[in-house]
Order: C-alpha cells, then structure tokens, then sequence
C-alpha cells in the first residue's frame, strides 16, 4: 500500500512514524552532545569552553527539558504501538511539563546574567535574549499543540517544533563552532535548518508545506532570530533590567 496524501494507509502511517521517530533521535543526539559536559556528563568530559558549576536551577532545567525529550520520544512510540490511550493520558502531563519549562527557561536567563554565563561575543544581558526570546515562540507552539490536539497532523507538527526550539542552546554548544559571532550565526542557522527534514516530508506526502508547519515555522524563526534585531537596536538591556525576578 502506497503511502497516501493524508499519511493513511499501513504505509503511509510507518513512514510517518519512522520520520518522527528519526527526527526525535536527531534533537536528542545534538542536545546531548552540547550539553554533555555542562551536565549530562558534568566533570567527565569538556569542551574548550567555561564550564561552570550546576546550581539547582540549571539542575531543574536540566531535568525538565530532559524529562520533556523523553516524553516526546516515548509518545511517538506509543503511537507506533498503537496504545492512543496512553498516548492521550501521557500527553495531558507532556502539557503541564511544557508549560512548566517556560518558567524555568525564564529563571534559569536571568539567573545566568550575574554569574556571567555568556560567551565573549556580547554582554550578558545581550546575550539573555537568546533563551527569553525563545520563550514566547515556544509558548505558541505549545498552546497550537494543545489547542489542534484533536488534528493529529497539525498536533505533531506544532509539538515536534517546540521541541526544535531546544536544538539552537544544545547545537550552539558543540566544539565544533568558535565561540565568536559567526560561530554563533552558524550553528544558528543549523539549528534552524532542522525544520528542513519537515518541509520535504510534507512536500513528499501532500504536495506542500502543511499550515501547521508553516506558522511554527515562523514561530521557530522568531525564537532563532529576532535576537539579532534587538542587539542590532541596542535595546535589549534595557529591556532585560526591568522584567521582574
């Protein structure tokens, strides 16, 4: 049986799950690595950046953002094995989980400021525009999931988008990138790049971006790029001094 428009079909619904499930392995395998030694691996292995000491906020976001991965994967496989029911139970504490993440992403940056925990490219409080400005694009997505969860092609889409927003720390981290401006550009627009595999599944399976890939498009572009508006403005700073903490 071919796969089919609306990703029906024995098929059609492998492919999509496989697609998924590879795309959840690729986030996974890039936060890790970034992250391996700041915490996954803390003290057993370094990279030729600061590695400073875990507090427990970056120990709460750590496990947070771990605990969202998991769940994430896990309910791709659940559909896969058919048990919808799980899936749907699950999916209600995903919510609450990815919810909760938005707080701890917001702590967490501000938190980061004093400690000077930035590279050497711009200020502190320049740099918190990174994970604050991710903030509001990720609670979009997250409420577009929530609220299409009854379309399951527009659900995954707006989910597994929210979940790209958590690439750009974890790739901005690998060795691989200088820890200069066009290091950072670079491994920005890599991580921005991993909404690609998603276009073509759509273009593969209905012939066009779907609508839901589209607006979490843009979302995933404000929360990787409309930092640079802000440092280019100059006003980030002082926006940053007046959010209460």
């Amino acid at each position: 049986m071919a796969t089919t428009a609306n990703g029906t079909g024995a098929t059609g619904q492998d492919a999509e799950r496989r697609f998924y499930g590879r795309m959840a392995l690729a986030i996974i395998i890039a936060i890790f690595i970034g992250f391996a030694p700041s915490f996954y691996l803390f003290q057993m292995v370094s990279y030729p950046r600061p590695n400073p000491p875990l507090t427990a906020l970056t120990v709460a976001h750590g496990i947070a953002a771990t605990a969202w991965l998991a769940i994430f994967y896990t309910q791709i496989r659940l559909v896969a094995a058919k048990r919808r029911d799980i899936h749907r139970q699950l999916g209600v504490w995903g919510m609450v989980l990815g919810a909760a993440i938005l707080p701890i992403i917001y702590f967490t940056s501000l938190h980061a400021i004093p400690r000077g925990l930035h590279p050497p490219i711009i200020d502190a409080e320049s740099w918190s525009a990174v994970p604050l400005l991710a903030i509001p694009a990720m609670a979009y997505l997250l409420w577009m999931g929530w609220r299409n969860r009854m379309d399951p092609q527009a659900h995954k889409r707006f989910m597994l988008v929210y979940t790209l927003c958590m690439v750009e720390p974890g790739l901005g981290r690998w060795p691989l990138f200088p820890p200069n401006m066009a290091g950072h550009v670079i491994s920005n627009v890599l991580a921005f790049a991993f909404i690609i595999p998603l276009v073509m599944w759509d273009r593969k399976t209905i012939g066009s971006m779907h609508w839901a890939t589209k607006a979490a498009a843009v979302a995933l572009a404000f929360s990787c790029f409309a930092r640079y508006i802000f440092w280019g403005l100059g006003i980030w700073p002082d926006i940053v001094r007046v959010l209460p903490y």
